[in-house]
């Protein structure tokens, strides 16, 4: 009911006392959709009025005088130094009209929810001026809506009975419509009262149940013309404004903030700040779910996977040995060798595929490589697997935090938490000041960081990493620079950990089809950057190099 006529003539009434007579000193916007009209001489001395068009909480509001910000744009400076003369509500509208002293304009105030906007007009009601649409309505003809309804107030509970008989297969809610001040909330608290149901068609209700009614209603509204302005809530969030007491929310929480003009002020500016909680939670929510299932699709694939068999390594590194130990049973031009078995009790002669042009040393290492990739597959399917559900986790956590969570700060602290797993995207200004330049990984308790492109690849080696971090990129190729974490600075990391590291360098690089790929590593003190060079360009010293395959 905060935009309700009633509420409207009642705050109209309360703006008279403080505003007929006071100058305009100052007219613009800081806010979205919020007009702020400085005035001198109002109340007991200055203030201003506070006028806000959002769509669903917009207000009419007397304030003290706040400081200008710098952001601030002018609104109609034609109106600057303008007296004010009266304050009036149209008769069963909810638009107000305020008068000046040296001018035959007025300024007209229309609170229509979606369509609230505030016009200056002249003595025709020609539009010169508004505050949103400026240039669709300038010198259009302001009309009035032409919608008539029956003043309720002015009716006999007799004749609200004979009237609402004229329609009697209508439903009692949508009769009512056609009288003023018949909004939902009221329909619903004088039904409520009344014991009747909304839903009830007029000509099953007795002379009796509708003077009843009619009676119950009327009182109703006489109770809005001085009751206590209150706001109801729901689970800690504002949800209804009131000006009289509403039985239909008896089980609700509820507050009262005091005389209207506060009471709206409390509610219209908590409704706007926790429907941005409700946005933001929202947001985050979809977020949140659409990560969730994108992991839980990833883990059930994997499940799905045959598990890596932990034979194969086994055995090719068996056949490794045996090649070594039986170098001259490989014959020229073969491509396949009879070695025996020494590893079974019977030794038997097994079939080995092998490459005629590779030596036995040559070949047996080929097969040592199958090993160790066997192995590594199977620990990356095992870290892939525990990652996944760490991930999950966490993920589900942080959406249960959310759930229970209304504070619009911690939702904040929630919401960068996402946007630096980028699950959201940053606005354009955030840009900058929130995105890492690199994916981060962990590997055996290892933060490991890849660059996301050649601008980034600098601002992750110069920017982004200690100097006894080490650094890895693909010898010959173009690619990501990897930085393994060294808080510890510790002389030597552990062999798996640079290994894993070498092949995220490989996967992220212009090698990425290839396999076992030369890259070099050294510390972030011995990489520097050569004068006036391309973005990404850089100068490694004291490299080593190891070998490494993509990650599949």
């Amino acid at each position: 009911m905060h935009l309700h006529h009633l509420t409207l003539q009642r705050q109209t009434e309360y703006l008279r006392a403080q505003i007929i007579g006071a100058q305009i000193a100052d007219s613009y916007t800081q806010l979205k959709n919020e007009w702020i009209i400085e005035l001198n001489g109002a109340g007991e001395g200055e203030g201003c009025l506070q006028l806000g068009c959002d769509a669903q909480y917009s207000y009419i509001l007397f304030s003290e005088r706040s400081q200008r910000g710098k952001n601030s744009t002018n609104v109609m400076d034609e109106l600057l130094g303008l007296s004010i003369a009266d304050i009036r509500l149209l008769p069963g509208e909810r638009i107000i009209e305020i008068a000046f002293e040296q001018s035959e304009n007025i300024l007209l105030l229309q609170f229509f929810t979606a369509h609230s906007n505030f016009f200056l007009l002249d003595k025709d009601r020609r539009i010169l001026n508004s505050f949103k649409g400026q240039r669709k309505n300038l010198g259009n003809l302001y009309l009035l809506p032409q919608e008539q309804k029956i003043d309720t107030e002015r009716l006999a509970p007799g004749e609200l009975t004979a009237i609402l008989r004229n329609f009697p297969q209508e439903r009692l809610k949508k009769a009512l419509q056609k009288f003023q001040f018949m909004t939902r909330p009221v329909i619903q608290e004088a039904c409520f009262r009344a014991r009747l149901s909304e839903e009830s068609l007029i000509n099953a209700l007795s002379d009796r149940q509708i003077r009843a009614f009619a009676e119950t209603l009327l009182e109703f509204i006489r109770e809005c013309r001085s009751g206590t302005p209150r706001i109801y809530f729901r689970d800690g969030l504002p949800e209804k404004f009131a000006i009289a007491e509403l039985h239909h929310l008896e089980g609700y929480e509820k507050k009262e903030p005091g005389d209207l003009n506060a009471a709206l002020r409390f509610f219209c500016f908590q409704a706007l700040k926790y429907r941005g909680v409700s946005r933001k939670k929202a947001q985050l929510s979809e977020a949140l779910e659409r990560k969730l299932r994108s992991l839980q699709h990833a883990l059930s694939k994997l499940q799905d996977r045959p598990a890596p068999d932990p034979e194969k390594r086994e055995y090719y590194q068996k056949i490794g040995q045996l090649l070594i130990s039986q170098p001259q049973l490989l014959k020229s031009g073969r491509e396949t060798v009879e070695l025996i078995d020494y590893y079974h009790p019977d030794l038997p002669a097994i079939q080995v595929n092998v490459k005629p042009e590779l030596s036995a040393q040559e070949n047996a290492r080929f097969y040592f490589e199958k090993a160790k990739q066997a192995e590594a597959k199977a620990q990356e399917a095992g870290r892939r697997k525990a990652e996944l559900e760490k991930q999950i986790e966490e993920l589900s956590q942080l959406k249960r935090d959310l759930e229970g969570e209304g504070s619009l700060k911690k939702l904040d602290h929630i919401e960068d938490t996402l946007k630096s797993r980028h699950l959201l995207s940053y606005r354009g200004e955030e840009v900058e000041q929130f995105r890492l330049p690199y994916k981060k990984y962990e590997y055996k308790g290892y933060e490991i960081r890849v660059g996301r492109s050649a601008r980034d690849n600098d601002a992750l080696t110069f920017k982004h990493a200690g100097k006894e971090d080490i650094w890895l990129h693909v010898q010959g190729y173009s690619g990501s620079h990897v930085i393994i974490c060294n808080p510890q600075r510790l002389e030597q990391l552990p062999k798996e950990v640079l290994e894993y590291a070498a092949r995220l360098a490989v996967s992220f690089s212009a090698a990425k089809h290839a396999s076992y790929v030369p890259v070099v590593y050294t510390r972030v003190r011995y990489v520097r950057k050569p004068r006036k060079s391309p973005v990404g360009t850089v100068i490694p010293e004291q490299v080593k190099t190891i070998f490494a395959d993509p990650l599949k």
